[in-house]
């Protein structure tokens, strides 16, 4: 067997795992950024919800209360035109007009009723919103149960949250690129070179990196695949020790002696 090619692609492993140390410093911080942008999302929906709401309803008051006006000015004007009534017949005509804008008003003056009333819910239901927060019940609180201030101050929260962590992220990518594009441009050649090489034994790496796993290669430890713990059987224990690999029967992985691991760091 050609020792030198397992060699070639345990350093290829040896450097992917230096990028991915150096990504680590993230912390997670690409996760948690997502999860914060998610959640930022969502209050600024309901922000913008409940505004929207508010609006409509504002516009809708005032659209009433011109109806309102409107009607009283015609019915002051009927009633100015009744008094001038040539006959019964003009006056009963006016009289139906009088009732025809007072029936106008009564209906707006329903629906006003009814956006106060809904305006009053909404109060009630986030005032109940407030004792639950003041109580620490926030399991219990639903969406509309969220107090507008407390939204508002929400949203704020978030946006300083977001900031902070893609500055911190942005801080560790700068401090790192230069590393991570150095260990990238040697993965570029050492992939050239095992495509040369050895072919067969990159596509068999590429293939397990492609899903979850990370480490395609790894060491033996304590006569088990340090990938998954399970056992290496014996009669595969010299072939690795003397430079050769085993490819794990339960997890797949390239098993190797961990000294070469210590020889591709050097």
């Amino acid at each position: 067997m050609d020792h030198t090619k397992i060699n070639l692609l345990v350093k290829l492993q040896h450097l992917d795992n230096q990028i991915e140390s150096i990504v680590s410093l993230q912390k997670g911080l690409p996760e948690e950024i997502d999860a914060l942008d998610e959640d930022l999302l969502f209050t600024i929906r309901q922000i913008e919800s409940r505004k929207k709401i508010a609006d409509e309803q504002l516009t809708q008051r005032s659209r009433l209360h011109d109806t309102i006006n409107d009607c009283k000015i015609k019915i002051l004007n009927f009633k100015e035109k009744q008094t001038l009534a040539r006959n019964n017949k003009e006056y009963d005509a006016l009289s139906k007009q009088i009732e025809y804008e007072e029936k106008e008003i009564a209906q707006a003056e329903i629906q006003l009723q009814d956006i106060v009333h809904s305006v009053q819910k909404a109060q009630e239901i986030q005032k109940k919103g407030q004792q639950l927060i003041t109580e620490n019940r926030y399991d219990e609180i639903s969406e509309e149960m969220m107090p507008d201030d407390v939204l508002r101050q929400q949203l704020e929260d978030l946006k300083k949250q977001v900031d902070q962590k893609r500055e911190e992220l942005e801080s560790i990518v700068i401090e790192t690129a230069e590393d991570v594009d150095s260990l990238k441009l040697k993965v570029e050649r050492q992939r050239t070179h095992i495509e040369t090489e050895a072919k067969r034994l990159l596509d068999k790496y590429d293939h397990l990196r492609s899903g979850t796993l990370r480490n395609a290669v790894v060491k033996l430890n304590r006569n088990a695949c340090s990938g998954c713990n399970t056992r290496v059987p014996t009669n595969r224990h010299t072939m690795i020790v003397q430079g050769g690999f085993y490819l794990c029967e339960s997890c797949g992985r390239i098993v190797v002696h961990e000294r070469l691991f210590e020889e591709a760091e050097g």
